[in-house]
């Protein structure tokens, strides 16, 4: 693998570090801090649920489907011009959402934002990759892969302040002074080493052939997370999720036929970045899709307002400010894999644990062991994820190395949420059948009406109903709230038992395929 040599590092890289970490930092926490600000919307914009669903996806589709294009225009037109103009449209997006004045310019305008979110988190790897040399490059890409762990984790506790202190606006405003100046930091400190460019022709068909796969699979799936009702192989399902097989198809015989692909698939060769994109997917699905779940549990059913469920989880993604630099200086001496896989059984562990913490009485003082074993796992396992794969590649590939890591992980997050969900749903419904009939003082058909409503409403929804003035008047009203608590118990816990089992194949993946770091130099 070809190196920079030491003599050639910017004076100004730690500088650089800290502007590419907050524009890493603003694009990965929008894809969280709007939970909880919907229900303020909501009201605000007269919007349906549906209409909230789609604030969330418009930002994750475009944002998926991005992500190789901007790896790819930064090897082409040199990461540092991409990097700031990224900046730019996401501080613009941000600027515009806070003055939608409809749900339909929300959606528009998240998409924007989107768009400059995409290029910050596909190219940061890359330029920080190729910014640093050796045991600063561990140290590096530990703090920028602790920053990603506690900007997905965190933003319900900043969302959470920002609309309880000021409105749902804020949390789109609160990105103009930050979006200012890091465009500043980053046209004064990013070497200009990064506005070098490859040669050759575009790939256009490949771009094109890409941009479609990740749409159609990101789309299908979302699809049916909005649907849960659908059936797979129902035509706006699967008819995506087939497309996407068939793109895909033709995009790997594009790049096999291309005098100058967009991709360099021998890349995969090395069976270190196979296994990093891998963990990758794996912790987006276990973990990242898990968060929004977990809020939502501890909201509307332990009762915690917004900014309390978020200084909860700090108790999860503050690890990440102090393992990230440690993690990261330990890929200099560790083998990779065996510290991926020893991460993600912490995380593994920490939610079966959660699992057999969660009651209907359960409140924090009960999780937080559950939460410091994941928030473990969580702190350190970004840094040898990144560390393996940008040591496997040369450095004409980070840029698409880098890309592939964020777009696997995002991937995974949409396959997170749409299997979780189901598994939520399922359980949750399986949970009132069982538990309603328990319900003493209410007739039979109430308690069908009851069903039907609960079920109408969903496990998010729920507890609104049994909290409604109508029904905390009813002398059933407290056995009809546990029984719903368990209802959406018996889901969660589901949800939490699949991903501790998707973090621990994720490990054994790491373990099998990662060599890089350590004694161990083969890819």
């Amino acid at each position: 693998m070809e190196n920079v040599s030491q003599e050639k590092l910017d004076p100004k890289r730690w500088l650089s570090l800290i502007a590419v970490s907050l524009g890493v930092f603003m694009a990965l926490i929008d894809t969280t801090v709007v939970n909880v600000a919907l229900p303020s919307i909501q009201t605000n914009l007269n919007a349906s649920y549906s209409d909230l669903q789609w604030v969330i996806s418009a930002y994750t589709i475009v944002f998926s489907v991005l992500l190789l294009i901007w790896a790819k225009l930064g090897d082409l037109y040199g990461r540092k011009l991409m990097f700031i103009v990224g900046l730019i449209i996401f501080t613009i997006g941000s600027g515009l959402d806070a003055v939608s004045t409809s749900i339909g310019m929300l959606h528009i305008f998240r998409a924007v934002q989107a768009i400059g979110g995409s290029a910050l988190m596909s190219l940061s790897f890359a330029l920080i990759g190729t910014t640093f040399n050796g045991k600063e490059r561990g140290i590096a890409l530990g703090i920028l892969s602790s920053i990603i762990g506690l900007s997905t984790a965190s933003g319900p506790l900043v969302g959470g302040w920002l609309v309880d202190a000021f409105s749902w606006q804020s949390i789109f405003t609160i990105n103009l002074p930050i979006g200012i100046i890091t465009i500043i930091m980053a046209s004064l400190f990013i070497s200009n080493q990064q506005t070098h460019h490859a040669t050759g022709s575009v790939d256009y068909i490949g771009m094109l052939l890409s941009t479609g796969t990740i749409f159609s699979l990101v789309f299908g799936l979302v699809q049916k997370e909005m649907n849960a009702s659908w059936g797979w192989d129902k035509m706006q399902v699967a008819g995506y999720l087939i497309m996407a097989v068939i793109l895909f198809i033709l995009f790997i015989w594009r790049q096999r036929t291309a005098k100058n692909p967009m991709m360099d698939l021998s890349m995969f060769k090395s069976s270190s970045f196979t296994g990093a994109v891998l963990v990758a997917f794996f912790l987006g699905a276990g973990l990242y899709g898990f968060f929004a779940y977990l809020s939502t549990f501890m909201q509307n059913y332990v009762g915690y307002s917004a900014w309390d469920t978020g200084l909860r989880q700090a108790t999860i993604s503050g690890f990440s400010l102090v393992l990230g630099p440690i993690a990261g200086m330990l890929t200099n001496r560790l083998r990779h894999g065996y510290m991926l896989a020893t991460s993600a059984l912490f995380i593994g562990v920490g939610l079966f644990t959660l699992s057999a913490l969660t009651t209907t009485t359960a409140t924090f003082a009960d999780f937080w062991p559950a939460f410091i074993i994941i928030g473990i796992g969580n702190g350190s396992i970004n840094p040898p994820m990144t560390t393996a794969a940008m040591s496997s590649v040369a450095p004409r590939q980070m840029g698409m190395a880098s890309g592939m890591i964020s777009t696997f992980m995002q991937v995974g997050v949409s396959f997170g949420v749409v299997f979780q969900g189901l598994h939520l749903a399922d359980g949750y419904q399986a949970g009132l059948a069982k538990h309603l009939p328990e319900v003493t003082g209410a007739s039979a058909t109430t308690i069908a009406t009851l069903h039907k409503a609960l079920v109408d409403a969903g496990p998010f929804s729920g507890h609104m109903i049994v909290m409604s003035k109508q029904l905390v008047k009813a002398p059933f009203a407290h056995e009809l709230q546990i029984a719903v608590r368990k209802a959406f118990d018996q889901g969660f816990i589901s949800i939490i038992r699949l991903d501790a089992m998707l973090l621990i194949i994720g490990g054994i993946v790491a373990a099998i395929f990662i060599k890089t770091g350590g004694q161990g130099d083969s890819k």
